[in-house]
This record gives structure tokens, sequence and C-alpha cells, in this order.
């Protein structure tokens, strides 16, 4: 019995041996706290996480996760994962949490509040996420904060002022949110603030400090007022700073002149080296002594009589003047005001007269004009005094519609004779090989169609008389003032060859006329209905402009020609290398829309208007002010200088409207960000968003549409640095193919 008994207690000894090694082999508290952050990702792509489990004892081993030797987690560094969801609150609360770092990645939601109550992080650094809300007024518990990088998120809201309170903070980058209110004082400690692309306004403090800083960037705010000496002394001599695009006003103080030129530009008020806007010295006119204050100062400088007495006003300098002139002098100013005066009525009844006969001229022209019933009012060759003018014949806008008195009028101005030409100091120069044999005066007696206009300039097609066509820009206001200067940048944009851009034919300097040449491309613009009248629907129907309807033509039909999904991802690519190929030469275009993609006869696209924003006066920033563009990046309202990312947002659009055949909405925008759960719900949703038209074509397709989708939302992403570059998104679509 008592041997039975001792088998028994060792079976139970036995059985409880598990239970009671549990609690030691179990994950421990910073483990748990990181399994409830996994367990807020929505994606996870790459599966960084798929080793967080319950597995061990501690998460030391996990991807990511560094420990102290005693098994804490001192660490947290999964940069570029591809994660998306929000930052769980249980991260705050990993007790010694040195460094943070989930940068580049999807995290979107607020910043949890126990972060900022995490008094042993050193490091936190989560920029290039799309995180929102606003930092709290106080910052109290990061007092071991070394290095704060919060840039390229959506954060909006004041910076928080005790910021500068924590003595251990050197970094500091905030750029690229939508900070608002005044810049923070008492930068002390720090050596690298970067506050730039945000929202901030009011003037430099004066007691900002900065001490230590080896690079401070300001720019693109709205900082307004002076650079007062106070802020710029305190900076040191060897430092980098960046002020520009702001609103800033009056003189560079001394100790910032060996600065860069770069880091004042856009601030058109500011003045001083090292700009080279030199301030202007203001002058003061001060009274002289014993002289009246009512008297003027042409008046004062005349010499007192002698026998005026000293300290006196002398109050009969006039009566003085008036009679030191004799009547005879008199006599001969009167007659010659008479002369001048009489000189001055001829003169306006000349012009009078002038006027008048010209008047009865156009009106005699015009009534011959009605007076022939089969003449088509659309296709009426204007007038000319001379009979080697050019002449302009009108044809419906396929881009910004005017009325017909809007474009009668700019003809007009545009009728310019060689002979007139030459007297006008005008020149025509050729900038691209095997077009040397165009000469002025052939350019001027070609007949030109105009086919539309965009702000100050026109387009239109010359056609010469051997049947060769150019389309040839009138350029309206120009900010280039020098021909030399206007050259050289004319050149410049040439010598960006590619079979994806319009080749730059020449341009014509004149005093009152800049053209510049383009090859003509035969078939229109991607969009060349798109913003037009008649309201045909885009990428439906892609029509030579010598072929645009009528204002009695009916739109009603279906389209004559259809774009296949073929030819639809034929241009995407073709914009794609081109842009790419813009990029790669260090260029920005700036400006791709629909209506500046020209197809050619084989539907191949070419990028028109590159290096436009040179030579036309440039856009103000009151302009900026109005409708977004949909295909305008949304960042490109608060910045001047042009982005490549600028191209990669307006590409993505044309490519998502290519697809889609419509404008998409930010809205649906927004929630193709968000996977909808598996791959073949979101082949269902990239079927049900394609255009009907091609709906057809997509079946057994669905993979490489779904691949275009997401690389058209990927480009579009309304933060900058999640877009790819063109080079990037030309080699996915190759890839697809």
């Amino acid at each position: 019995m008592g041997f039975n008994m001792k088998i028994f207690h060792c079976f139970f000894i036995f059985l409880l041996l598990p239970l009671l090694l549990l609690p030691s082999l179990a994950l421990n508290n910073d483990g748990v706290l990181l399994l409830s952050f996994k367990y807020s990702i929505l994606s996870d792509p790459l599966s960084v996480l798929q080793s967080w489990n319950y597995d061990e004892e501690t998460p030391c081993q996990w991807y990511g996760v560094a420990c102290n030797e005693i098994g804490m987690v001192t660490s947290l560094v999964l940069p570029n994962s591809q994660l998306l969801g929000s930052i769980s609150e249980d991260i705050g609360h990993i007790q010694h949490l040195h460094h943070l770092d989930l940068s580049s990645n999807f995290f979107n939601g607020t910043l949890p509040s126990s972060i900022f109550s995490s008094t042993e992080l050193q490091v936190l650094s989560l920029a290039g996420n799309v995180i929102s809300g606003e930092l709290p007024e106080t910052i109290p518990g990061m007092a071991s904060l070394q290095i704060l990088n919060l840039s390229e998120n959506a954060l909006a809201g004041k910076i928080p002022q005790n910021l500068t309170l924590l003595q251990n903070l050197t970094v500091v980058s905030l750029r690229g949110n939508y900070f608002s209110g005044d810049v923070p004082s008492g930068f002390d400690s720090v050596e690298l603030l970067d506050l730039s692309s945000n929202l901030l306004n009011g003037t430099l403090p004066l007691d900002f400090g900065g001490g230590n800083l080896g690079l401070l960037n300001l720019s693109y705010n709205k900082i307004s007022g002076s650079i007062s000496p106070e802020f710029a002394d305190k900076v040191p001599h060897n430092a980098t700073i960046d002020l520009s695009f702001n609103n800033l006003t009056g003189a560079i103080p001394e100790s910032l002149v060996n600065q860069k030129m770069d880091s004042f530009y856009g601030n058109v008020d500011l003045c001083g080296k090292p700009l080279k806007n030199p301030c202007s010295i203001p002058s003061t006119l001060s009274t002289p002594p014993n002289m009246s204050q009512s008297i003027s100062p042409a008046i004062a400088v005349i010499p007192k009589p002698i026998d005026s007495t000293p300290g006196e006003p002398n109050n009969n300098v006039q009566t003085q003047a008036r009679r030191s002139l004799n009547p005879g002098t008199i006599a001969a100013i009167a007659v010659a005001d008479l002369a001048g005066l009489s000189i001055i009525v001829m003169v306006i009844l000349y012009v009078y007269q002038l006027k008048k006969r010209n008047d009865l001229h156009t009106q005699s022209t015009t009534s011959n004009l009605e007076k022939k019933p089969d003449v088509n009012p659309v296709s009426i060759m204007m007038p000319s005094s001379c009979s080697s003018c050019m002449k302009i014949k009108l044809v419906e806008t396929s881009e910004t519609a005017s009325s017909d008195s809007e474009l009668e009028e700019k003809n007009q101005d545009f009728n310019v004779s060689p002979a007139e030409a030459y007297q006008k100091g005008g020149k025509l120069v050729i900038v691209n090989e095997g077009n040397e044999q165009l000469e002025l005066e052939t350019l001027l007696k070609a007949s030109a169609y105009v086919l539309g206009s965009s702000g100050s300039s026109i387009v239109y097609k010359a056609v010469l008389e051997n049947g060769t066509a150019f389309a040839v820009r009138r350029i309206g206001d120009s900010s280039v003032a020098m021909l030399k200067d206007f050259e050289s940048q004319v050149r410049g944009i040439a010598k960006l060859k590619h079979p994806n851009l319009v080749k730059l034919v020449g341009f014509y300097w004149g005093n009152d006329e800049k053209l510049v040449i383009y090859d003509f491309v035969s078939n229109g613009s991607l969009g060349c209905s798109s913003y037009s009248k008649y309201h045909t629907p885009p990428y439906l129907s892609v029509l030579p402009l010598s072929a645009l309807p009528g204002p009695s033509s009916s739109l009603s039909s279906s389209s004559p020609c259809r774009l296949t999904l073929e030819a639809r991802l034929k241009i995407a690519k073709g914009v794609g290398r081109g842009l790419a190929y813009i990029h790669e030469k260090k260029q920005v275009h700036g400006n791709i829309k629909p209506t500046n993609i020209l197809l050619n006869s084989n539907m191949e696209p070419l990028i028109s208007d590159l290096g436009l924003d040179r030579l036309v006066l440039a856009r103000s920033t009151a302009s900026r002010d109005g409708p977004l563009d949909p295909y305008q990046a949304p960042e490109s309202l608060n910045n001047l200088k042009p982005s490549p990312k600028w191209d990669v947002y307006s590409f993505g659009m044309i490519l998502l409207e290519l697809l889609s055949g419509r404008v998409l909405s930010g809205r649906e925008l927004g929630q193709w960000a968000v996977p909808v759960g598996s791959v073949g719900e979101e082949k269902n949703r990239a079927v049900r968003l394609a255009d009907v038209a091609i709906r057809g074509e997509v079946e057994g397709r669905e993979e490489a549409v779904l691949g275009c989708f997401r690389l058209g939302f990927s480009c579009a992403s309304y933060v900058p640095h999640k877009r790819p570059s063109m080079k990037e998104a030309v080699r996915i679509m190759d890839k697809m193919s």
C-alpha cells in the first residue's frame, strides 16, 4: 500500500511539473507589448513580423528587436518594411526602450500619447508615414531624447514650445508637415534643425538661440518680416542655413553674407549680399537751417536778398523772382506756351482722323464679307494690309476655350510682315539640325491655324507653302528680357532629345513678338477634349485637331476611335520613359497633364511644353490660391521650386485615368491606400474600377491591370517620398508587360 502511494505521489508531481515550470517559460511583459503592436498592423507584405509569437521567453530574437543583457527590449527598428496600420499605445509602455525607428512605412492615425512619456527613449524616428494629428502642448517626460525625426507626415498644429527645453536634444527634423504658428525659440543644444516645407508664419524670433547649430533649414514656409541682427548673430559662422522661399524682407545681416545665394531665393523683398539684389540707399531731404518748412527745396536754394535780416524767414523770395522778369520775357513765355498747345491739338486731331479712317475701312471689309453667304465664318481669313502678312485661319481650339472675339483680337496682334519683322529687329534662330532651310520670310508667309491658348501664350499650326507644318507658340509675357538669355534657355531645352519628347526647332525673337517653333504632332493631344466646351469624354476619342467638331456638331454618338487597353498602356509607358529621361537629365517638367501629351500617327505619346516655365512669365503666388488642377501635386501649392515628385504624381493620375476613363477623386485615392484583403478581392475591385470600354480586354489580364492600378495609386500618393521614381515606375511597367 505504501509503495502504491509513493507511485501515486511521483505521478502527481510529474503531472504538475509543466504547470510549475510554465511561468518561467512564458513571454515576458515587453514581448506581450510588442505582440499588441503586431496585432495593430493591418498589412505586413514582407512578413517581417512572422517570427513574433508566444513560443519564446523573450522577444530578443525577433526581427527588428534588440535587448539588453537581462532580456529587456531596448530597440525596435523596422524602417522600409511596408507595414500598414496604426502605432499601438503599448509601444510607449516598454520601460527601457531607447531606440524606436518605424520610418518609411504606411503608419497612419495619431501618435500614441504614451510615447511622449518614455523617459529612456533617445531616438524617435517615424519619418515618411501618414501620421496625422497634433503634437501635445508639452513634452515633459522625454528627458533622454536626442534625435526626433517626424518629417514627411501629415502632422499639424503648433510646434511645442517646451521642445527646446529638452537639454539632450541635438537633431530635430519636422520637415514636410503642416505645422503652423511661430518658429520656437531657445534652441541652445540642437545641432540640426529642419522645419522646412511647413506653414510656419510670424517672424524670426530674436531669442532664437542656435549657438550649437550646424544646419538650420526654415525654407518653404510663410515666415515674414526682416532677418534681425539679433537672430543672425546667434547662428555660428560656419553653420549652414536655408531661409529660401519665405516672405522675408529687408537687408541680409552682415553675419550671413557667407551663406550661399540659394539660401535666400524666393524672398522677393530681401536684398543685399549674397543676393544679386542690392539694397537701395534711402534719400531724405532735410530742411535747410533758418528756412520755413513751407518753402519748397527748389525755392529754398534761391539766394536771399542782400538786405534780408539773418535768422528771419525770407518771405519775399517769390516776389523778388517775379520782379526779375521783364515784360518781353513774359511775352516770349506766353507765345511759346501757345505754340506748344497748338502742336498738341494738331497731333490729337491727326490721330483721331487716322483712327476714323481705319474704322471705316474695317466696316467696309466686314460688310463685303457678310455679303458672301457661302463662306464659313469659322474659317474666314483675317483681312491684312499686306499680301505677305501671316494669314490667320480660325479653327476651334482643343485646349482652353476662348470666344471668337478673343481669338480674333489675338490673331490681329499676330499679323507681322517680313519687312516689319526685319525693321523691328526680328531674328529667327534654328537650334535643331535638319531645319536650317527654314527662313523668317517663309515662316511669316505661312498659313496659321489657332490650336489653343494657355494663359498668355497661343499655339498655332503654321503650314508652309510646301505643306510642311510646325507648331508655333506665341509667348505672351516673357520672363527673359535679353535675346542671349532667351537663346540660352531655348538651346538648353532643345538639347533634351528623346523619342517621347516633342522636338524643338527654333525660335523667333522680336521686340514685340517672341515665338517658339516645334515639330507639329499630327494626332492631337491625349486630352484634346477634356476641357473643351463640348465635353467629349477623354480617352474615348482622340481626334486630329483640325477635325474637331463645330458648335453645331453632335457628340452623343459613340466615339469614332476607341483606345484599346494595349494603346492606353503604350501611351502610359511612353510618357513614363519620357519623364524618366527628363529626370535623368536633372530636369523637371512640372506641368504634366493630358493636354501636354501629344500623339503622333502611331499613337506614340510625345511630351510637350518642356521648359516653358523658363520662357513665359513665372506664375505668381496668387494664382496658386485658385482651384487645384487634378494632375497637380498637392505640395506644389506651397512650393515654388519644382520637384521630380510632382511629375510622378501627375503620371500616376494620368495612368489611373487611362485605366478608369475618368479622373479619380481624392476619396478614391485614399480608399485604395488600404488593401481590401486577399489578392482575389483586389483583382475584382480593379476590374470594377476599370473603364467599361476595356473591361472585355481586362478578363484574363486582371493581375497585370491590378499591378498598373497599384502603380498608379503609389505614384499619386499624397506623401511625396512614398512615390516611386519615374525610373522605378518604368521598370515596373516593363516587368508587367
